[in-house]
């Protein structure tokens, strides 16, 4: 029996080696040119969660390439598997998952509608927030950057990016363990239909022209193509680029598989051979590409647009004259940049990680710098409860360090799902919303207990597999049967699908078809006993396109039924394909609960949900908690809907564009999270998740935290409340001290992404409730109208008005929730507000209407007083409170 300790992936793997080499490694060792010896040497990638020394893991066959404190990261031979994980100090084995961005392809109408932000105007740009992220280092492990775009780049031209590591470029063989002679075998899946690729046994030592001629072989591969270099190998890596019609500047390397390796070596120390896949760019290489000219094809591009969209919002900056009509695109606009192109795998996102976190690009001798890592994508193919081996990895990575945080998307899980009656033509389909993807329950004691029945419903045009799992805890048993549409036939009567031919119990694998004809669908369904390391028991199904290339439409049914004896509460999670409408549990069984997916489901990164800053509701498809262990997810909640960012590859005027998702509230949190590091760059991730939960704006309606699944968290982020209370003490004192407001970033700001013509009745409707208040918001409805235009029109008074960043008290006025009880602070870039107010009216009476006149000489005096001073304490003064 296969070990459980394996997960459902390499499982699969394990039990094809008994068809492919069934008398075991005696047959592999027949040689590298024989199917058996190359699929048991094939080199898998895989996480190992462990305790005690990893050297003994090692040993058994693990090359890691890197670990945190519990979970190593590297290859194993698939046919060492099995070897691995029968270790006692091996917890769990889990296979390369994928995951997928938390972000609509397109923006929603709610996205697209509404008035564009306030302008930034030349004087707010020149006038510089309190705080920009100078100093930090910003790092996003996503699909990609824009290198050209004007957002992440410095007023003079130059990149904003420190560093760009793409995972989807460069194929490097590297020799682990000091191998002395040895042979290998390559291979390659072209893309599309080609069959895979095989080089012939190579002989160490290995030239890099031995290499380049092997694969100039392979099919899908013609002259330019592929390049060579480096070696020879073990002494040296080999190095294989892609590039004609490959090169990652008009294909989408995404889509090359990865070159993999199997090897029979000698000499060494547990030699081995693996592919490590990456290549890095510098600031110099990527000034080098925006001063090219003529300008020359960059090799990394971001091809699904996601990533240059989340680093926008976390890090953009808008230049003036750049987005005409926009505002301020990000938030840490100072700060630096560290994109990882990611293929949104498991070893993929941990690399990033750690690239980001170790800091490999800073110069020798220098400390490292705060960072803060934003990570916006996610799966369901885990248990939702904290341990996942890459959940793990990044509790890992912050456990009792300062200067860092990780801050992670809760996803778009959470919203509804009806479809349409069966009466209406065949819906269209609806990719990339999330909704109606988990249901649970409690089965009845049996074996006389009813069994519990779910309906899936799977839309027109699903054409890739449909992959759902079903997690339970405790000693109950439960078994599971499937019924097809009737669509699909072989039903025992019309009108009825069918069903497995028998219900699959807990412990078996099963294969079988459903359907007949074009509509056969081949199921597989495995019934694990105890998955490590959650302890839970594990029904992974997958649902394959029929001969036509379609899941047949209509309702499927999933019945449990449980023959222990024993009740048993159960978890079921649809899988989400982006490029395809996915199933979705009909509306009587969906709960959009316990929708936070991994790695948002994990203990110690902060997770954030979505919400409307135009309505301060939460957004309909915010992922709901609590985690299956049942722990508040999301923490926080930030602006996620119609959010303005740059748009990857985009041109002159049209450079950026609305978004809905998780994935861009993530990244407002990581912005305000590179402002804490700003502010105090010695903080540490607890404190600072402390910090944003504790200073948290009440949802509206207001819903305590101890309510686990309203999917608030503690609030909406507040960034001005939760920077002042990271400032360190002698800091904040100082700030008070001078009567220097706060000023952030206008991107920082939540009330930044609703319409002016709304923020200016908001702020009348507060002024209006006191008394002094209700005096400043009278004059202001009376003569706004002619101080504008003498702003615009006279000299003088526009000398005067800029003098006393009037655009920016005005702005502050606008946006920040600590402007409210003092509207006009005392100084404004170390200057008096009082004394460029007074300098303004004295301009404005100058050349003012006589009503204008009359009312400075009769209100000179209170106006004065504002500076500094809180409306409350005014009225009081005048009693009027």
């Amino acid at each position: 029996m296969v070990s459980t300790k394996l997960d459902e992936a390499l499982s699969a793997r394990v039990r094809a080696l008994e068809y492919t080499a069934p008398n075991g490694r005696e047959q592999a060792d027949a040689g590298l040119d024989t199917d058996a010896g190359f699929v048991r040497l094939e080199r898998v990638k895989v996480s190992v969660r462990f305790t005690g020394e990893l050297a003994v893991v090692e040993e058994a066959g693990l090359w890691t390439e890197f670990r945190s404190e519990r979970v190593a990261v590297g290859t194993i031979a698939a046919g060492d598997l099995e070897r691995v994980a029968d270790l006692d100090n091996v917890v769990a084995i889990q296979g390369n998952r994928r995951s997928r961005p938390l972000m609509p392809a397109t923006a929603s109408a709610a996205s697209a509608a509404g008035d564009d932000p306030l302008d930034p105007a030349d004087p707010v740009h020149a006038f510089a927030p309190t705080l920009t992220g100078e100093g930090v280092v910003v790092g996003l492990v996503d699909s990609g950057i824009d290198i050209f775009h004007p957002v992440f780049r410095k007023p003079d031209g130059s990149t904003r990016i420190t560093s760009l590591y793409d995972l989807t470029l460069r194929h490097t063989l590297v020799a682990n363990g000091n191998p002395t002679g040895g042979t290998l075998v390559l291979s390659w899946q072209p893309p599309g239909t080609l069959p895979l690729q095989k080089t012939p046994v190579l002989s160490l030592p290995l030239t890099a022209a031995t290499v380049q001629t092997a694969l100039n072989a392979f099919a899908g591969i013609a002259p330019g193509d592929i390049t060579v270099t480096e070696g020879p190998l073990p002494t040296r890596s080999v190095i294989i680029d892609f590039g004609g019609k490959y090169h990652g500047s008009t294909f989408d390397n995404a889509g090359i598989n990865d070159i993999a390796v199997a090897a029979i070596l000698t000499g060494g120390s547990g030699p081995s051979i693996f592919v490590r896949r990456g290549r890095t760019f510098s600031r110099d290489q990527i000034n080098a590409a925006l001063s090219a000219n003529p300008p020359a094809p960059f090799a990394s591009r971001d091809w699904n647009k996601h990533g240059t969209h989340v680093a926008g919002v976390a890090a953009g900056f808008g230049p003036p004259g750049c987005c005409s009509g926009k505002r301020t695109v990000g938030i840490a606009y100072n700060a630096d940049l560290v994109m990882v192109r990611s293929l949104h795998s498991d070893h993929d996102d941990m690399a990033g990680v750690t690239y980001i976190l170790d800091q490999p690009w800073r110069p020798d001798g220098t400390d490292p710098r705060p960072v803060v890592v934003n990570l916006s994508f996610g799966g369901d193919g885990t248990p939702h409860d904290g341990t996942a081996n890459f959940e793990v990895f990044l509790d890992d990575r912050l456990a009792g360090s300062a200067k860092r945080s990780i801050v992670v998307g809760a996803g778009n899980n959470g919203g509804l799902f009806r479809p349409p009656p069966s009466a209406t033509p065949p819906p269209v389909p609806v990719r990339f919303k999330g909704h109606g993807l988990h249901a649970m329950g409690r089965v009845p004691a049996g074996p006389t207990g009813a069994p519990v029945t779910l309906t899936f419903v799977v839309e027109v045009d699903d054409r890739v597999a449909d992959v759902f799992n079903i997690w339970y805890p405790g000693p109950g048993r439960l078994s599971f049967d499937l019924t097809a549409s009737p669509l699909a036939g072989g039903g025992p009567q019309p009108g009825v699908g069918q069903s497995l031919p028998a219900p699959v119990t807990p412990g078996s694998n099963v294969v079988a078809t459903l359907g007949t004809g074009t509509t056969a669908h081949s199921v597989s369904v495995t019934s694990v006993l105890t998955d490590s390391p959650s302890g839970k028991r594990h029904i992974s199904v997958v649902v394959n396109p029929a001969g036509n290339g379609l899941i047949s439409q209509g309702a499927w049914t999933i019945t449990l039924r449980e023959i222990q004896g024993t009740e048993t509460p159960f978890d079921c999670w649809l899988g989400l394909t982006p490029t395809d409408p996915p199933a979705r549990f009909a509306l009587p069984d969906r709960d959009r609960t316990r929708t936070v997916i991994s790695p948002g489901s994990g203990r110690l990164p902060l997770t954030v949900g979505a919400y409307n800053p135009k309505d301060n509701t939460l957004a309909d498809f915010s992922s709901r908690g609590p985690t299956v262990d049942l722990r508040l997810k999301p923490e926080v909640c930030a602006p996620g809907v119609g959010i303005v960012s740059a748009d990857a590859g985009a041109k002159p005027p049209n450079l950026l564009v609305p978004h809905d998702g998780t994935s861009l509230a993530a990244p407002f949190v990581a912005g305000v999270v590179a402002l804490m590091f700003e502010a105090n760059k010695n903080l540490d991730h607890l404190t600072i998740v402390k910090h944003l939960i504790e200073t948290c704006d009440a949802p509206v309606p207001p819903t305590p935290p101890t309510q686990l699944d309203s999917g608030w968290g503690f609030g909406r982020v507040n960034a001005e409340k939760a920077i002042l209370a990271a400032m360190p003490t002698t800091l904040a004192r100082e700030h008070a001290a001078a009567g220097e407001p706060l000023v952030l970033p206008s991107a920082a700001y939540p009330a930044a992404h609703v319409p002016v013509v709304t923020r200016v009745r908001e702020v009348l409707d507060r002024l209006a409730t006191t008394p002094t208040g209700r005096r400043v918001a009278e004059l202001a409805a009376t003569h706004h109208e002619e101080v504008r235009l003498r702003v615009e029109h006279d000299r003088r008074v526009l000398v005067a008005w800029r003098r006393m960043h009037g655009p920016l008290l005005l702005r502050r006025m606008l946006l920040s929730d600590l402007a409210h009880d003092e509207p006009v602070p005392r100084t404004l870039g170390g200057q008096s507000v009082g004394d460029g107010l007074a300098r303004l009216l004295d301009e404005l009476a100058r050349v003012g209407s006589p009503a204008l006149r009359e009312a400075i000489s009769e209100h000179r005096d209170f106006l004065l007083e504002l500076p500094g001073a809180r409306l409350s304490d005014l009225d009081e003064r005048a009693g009027l409170s």
